[in-house]
C-alpha cells in the first residue's frame, strides 16, 4: 500500500522577502503563476527548510531573513513558515519560526542582538527541535522526500555514484549466476577470483601487468650489457692452466719451507720470548678493548647505522632524481610530437581538390565529369583517412603523456618525502657522532698503562737482536725471496688467465637463465592479459544485465551505466538518458522536467510513498506526463506581479 502525502496549505510569513503569502490546494495539484521574482521558487525553498532546514537547491547555509533595499538584512521581525499536510487522508500543521534574539547585559538597560532562536511545532503545539525532527522522519525521512518532490533532484544535485546506487536497488541484485547464465565462457571466473571481489583481482593483475612489463623491458638491456662484458678467451685452454699452476704451487711451497727453516733457525730463542711477549700484550690490549667496548660500543653502533641510513637516504634521492629528469624530458618529447602533429592535422585539413588538375595533362581539354567526382572522392576518403591516422597517433601521444605525467608527479612527491627524511636523519647523525666522541674521549690512552709501555719497551728490544741475527741470514733469503715473487707472479698470471675464463662461462650461463626468466614472464603476461579480458567481459556482460532490467523500471528515462575506454576496460558511470540523449547534454528543459516526473513515478512505486512534487519553470512543458502525485507547478507569467494560485478540478492529482 502506498503512502500518500498531499500539501493542503503552505503559509509564509516574512520569508526570503515574502512577507506574507498563503499556498491553499486543499491537496490537490495546483499551478502558481508569477513574474521573475515575485517568490515562485522561495514557496519550495520555505516547504524544505520548514522539515529539513534546507533550501530547494539542498544547502543549508542561505539567507532566510527578508533584505532591504542596502542588502541587509530587515531586523525585529519572526520568520515563519508553517504547512498542513494530508497523509492518507489525515492532516498534520507543522510549524517553524526563526526569531532574533535581544538581551541585556549587567548594569545596561539597553538589549543588544544575541543570536537566533527556532521555534518548533506540531498541530499548534510547542515541541522541541528533536521531537520535530522525529516527526517530520516519521511521515518521511529527508533522503526520500528530495528524491520524490524535485525533478531535477536525481539528475541535477546527486553525484553520479548516489544515482548509481539509488538505480542498483531499484534493479535488486545481479548475481554471479545471473551473468555467467548469460555466457557460458565466463564460468571459470570463480577459480580465478579464489574468493576475491572483482575490483581487488582487477587492482592485483593491474600491478602485476606493470611489473612484468617493466621486468620484460629490462631483459633485453641486461642480455646486452652482459654479452658486451664477456672477454674473449678461445685461445686459452682451461685444463693445462690448471696443470701449470699446481706445477707452480708446489714449488713455490718448498721455497717457502726453506725461508722459514732458515729463519727460524735465526734467533729462536729470542723469537720465543717475543710470542710470550705478544701473547701478554694482547691480553692487555684485549682487558682494555673489554672496558672501551663496554663504553663506547653501543654509542658508536648506533652512529654507524644511522650514518649508513643517511647514505642510503641520499641515494635513494639521487635516484628519484635521475628518473624525475628522465620523465621530464620524456614529457617535453611528448608535447613536441603533439605540436607537430597538430601541425601535420590543419595542413592536411586545409587541402583541397581544387588545388589539383582538372584538365588532361596531354590535350589540354577538361577531364569528364565522371573522372572529376571519381577523382575528388578518393581524394576525400585519402584525406579522411590521414586525418583519422593523426587524431589516433595524437590519442595514443595523450595516454602516454597522462601515465608519464602521473609517474612524474609520484615522483615529485617522494622527492619532497626523501628530502625531509634526508635532514632529519643528519641531525640525527651528527648528534650520534657527539655522543660517540664524548664517550671516547672519557677513556684514558692505552699509552698511559705503564705494564703495557713496559712490555712494548722489551718487545721492541728483543727484536732488535732478532733482527741483528737475521741480518747474517738475509743474503740467503733475500735470493730465495727472489725465485718466490718469481713464481707467485707467474701464478698471478695464470690465476687470471682461469678467472676470464670462468667468468665468461658464468656470464654466458646467466644469459641463458634471462632467456629462461623472460620466456616464463612472457607466459605470465599472457595469462593476466587472459584473466584482465575475462573479468572485464564478466563486467560488461553484468552491466548490460542491470541496465536491462533498471531500464524496464521506468517508461521514458534509461540508464548508461559504464563507458568503454580507449584500451578497452570498463568505467562505471550513470547517465540518465531520454531517447538516446544524455540529460547533461542537449536535453531540453521540458524533457528535463518529463524525464525527472518518469523518476519520481519509478521511486513512488519502489518507496511505496508519494509527496508533492515542486515542478519549477513549468512553463516550459506543454504536457506533463501523467502522475499519481500532487503537482506544485511555478510558471512563469509577465503579466502577474503577485503570486496567482491555481487549482486544479482533478482532486486525484494527476496532470493528463
Amino acid at each position: 500500500m502506498t503512502k500518500n502525502i498531499r500539501l493542503a496549505e503552505l503559509h509564509l510569513s516574512n520569508f526570503k522577502g515574502v512577507k506574507s503569502f498563503t499556498l491553499e490546494t486543499g491537496g490537490a495539484s495546483a499551478k502558481v503563476y508569477g513574474d521573475n521574482a515575485t517568490g515562485k521558487t522561495t514557496l519550495f525553498d520555505a516547504f524544505m527548510w520548514l522539515l529539513f532546514d534546507k533550501d530547494s537547491q539542498n544547502k543549508k547555509d542561505f539567507e532566510i531573513k527578508k533584505l532591504s533595499k542596502d542588502n541587509k538584512a530587515v531586523s525585529g521581525l519572526d520568520h515563519e513558515v508553517s504547512a498542513v499536510l494530508q497523509i492518507d487522508g489525515k492532516s498534520v500543521e507543522l510549524k517553524k519560526v526563526y526569531s532574533e534574539k535581544w538581551t541585556k547585559k549587567r548594569g545596561s538597560a539597553k538589549q543588544v542582538f544575541s543570536g537566533h532562536t527556532t521555534d518548533y511545532y506540531v498541530n499548534d503545539v510547542p515541541v522541541k527541535k528533536k521531537e520535530f525532527a522525529e516527526k517530520v522522519n516519521d511521515i518521511i525521512s529527508e533522503d526520500i522526500f528530495k528524491l520524490i518532490t524535485s525533478p531535477s533532484y536525481f539528475n541535477e544535485q546527486m553525484k553520479w555514484q548516489e544515482r548509481l546506487d539509488v538505480l542498483m536497488e531499484i534493479g535488486g541484485a545481479v548475481t554471479d549466476e545471473d551473468v555467467i547464465s548469460k555466457n557460458n565462457s565466463l564460468s571459470k571466473l570463480q577459480s580465478i577470483l579464489d574468493g576475491k571481489s572483482l575490483d581487488e583481482q582487477k587492482r592485483i593483475l593491474t600491478e602485476k601487468r606493470k611489473k612484468i612489463i617493466k621486468n620484460l623491458e629490462q631483459f633485453p638491456v641486461r642480455i646486452d650489457e652482459i654479452n658486451r662484458s664477456i672477454d674473449d678467451v678461445s685461445d686459452l685452454d682451461h685444463e693445462q692452466l690448471k696443470e701449470e699452476l699446481k706445477a707452480l704451487e708446489s714449488s713455490l711451497m718448498a721455497l717457502e719451507e726453506k725461508v722459514r727453516s732458515i729463519k727460524a733457525d735465526a734467533g729462536a730463542d729470542g723469537k720465543k720470548r717475543m710470542l710470550q711477549l705478544e701473547g701478554e700484550l694482547q691480553q692487555i690490549m684485549n682487558e682494555y678493548d673489554s672496558e672501551r667496548f663496554k663504553v663506547v660500543n653501543e654509542k658508536k653502533e648506533a652512529y654507524y647505522l644511522a650514518k649508513n641510513s643517511l647514505t642510503q637516504t641520499k641515494n635513494d634521492l639521487i635516484h628519484l632524481i635521475t628518473k624525475k629528469e628522465h620523465l621530464t624530458s620524456f614529457l617535453s618529447q611528448i608535447d613536441k610530437e603533439r605540436l607537430e602533429l597538430r601541425e601535420e592535422w590543419s595542413k592536411k585539413y586545409e587541402e583541397s581538390f581544387e588545388d589539383h588538375q582538372t584538365d588532361c595533362p596531354t590535350c589540354g581539354q577538361a577531364l569528364p565529369e565522371e573522372k572529376i567526382q571519381a577523382a575528388i572522392e578518393k581524394f576525400n576518403l585519402q584525406k579522411s583517412d590521414s586525418l583519422e591516422r593523426i587524431v589516433d597517433k595524437g590519442k595514443q601521444l595523450g595516454i602516454e603523456y597522462e601515465n608519464k605525467q602521473n609517474e612524474l608527479y609520484e615522483v615529485d612527491e617522494q622527492i619532497q618525502k626523501w628530502n625531509l627524511e634526508e635532514k632529519f636523519k643528519a641531525s640525527a647523525v651528527e648528534k650520534l657522532k657527539e655522543d660517540m666522541e664524548q664517550a671516547e674521549a672519557s677513556i684514558a690512552p692505552l699509552s698511559d698503562n705503564s705494564l703495557y709501555l713496559a712490555k712494548i719497551e722489551e718487545l721492541e728490544k728483543i727484536n732488535n737482536e732478532v733482527q741483528s741475527d737475521e741480518q747474517e741470514t738475509s743474503g740467503t733469503v733475500q735470493a730465495i725471496n727472489e725465485q718466490i715473487k718469481e713464481k707467485q707472479q707467474e701464478m698471478t698470471l695464470i690465476r687470471n688467465d682461469l678467472s676470464r675464463i670462468d667468468q665468461a662461462q658464468k656470464a654466458l650461463d646467466r644469459i641463458e637463465e634471462l632467456k629462461e626468466e623472460e620466456r616464463k614472464m612472457a607466459d605470465d603476461y599472457n595469462e593476466v592479459e587472459q584473466q584482465s579480458f575475462l573479468i572485464e567481459e564478466f563486467i560488461r556482460t553484468k552491466m548490460n544485465l542491470m541496465e536491462e532490467r533498471i531500464n524496464s523500471k521506468f517508461k521514458f528515462a534509461s540508464f548508461k551505466l559504464f563507458e568503454e575506454q580507449v584500451n578497452g576496460s570498463l568505467t562505471e558511470t550513470c547517465e540518465t538518458l531520454y531517447e538516446g540523449v544524455p540529460y547533461s547534454k542537449g536535453l531540453n528543459n521540458a524533457a528535463r522536467i518529463n524525464v525527472g516526473l518518469d523518476i519520481i513515478n519509478t521511486l513512488n512505486e519502489h518507496y511505496g510513498i508519494s509527496a508533492p512534487i515542486f515542478v519549477d519553470n513549468s512553463e516550459a512543458v506543454t504536457e506533463l506526463i501523467e502522475t499519481d502525485s500532487q503537482l506544485i507547478s511555478l510558471v512563469v507569467s509577465k503579466k502577474d506581479k503577485q503570486l496567482r494560485v491555481v487549482n486544479q478540478d482533478d482532486v486525484t492529482g494527476g496532470y493528463r
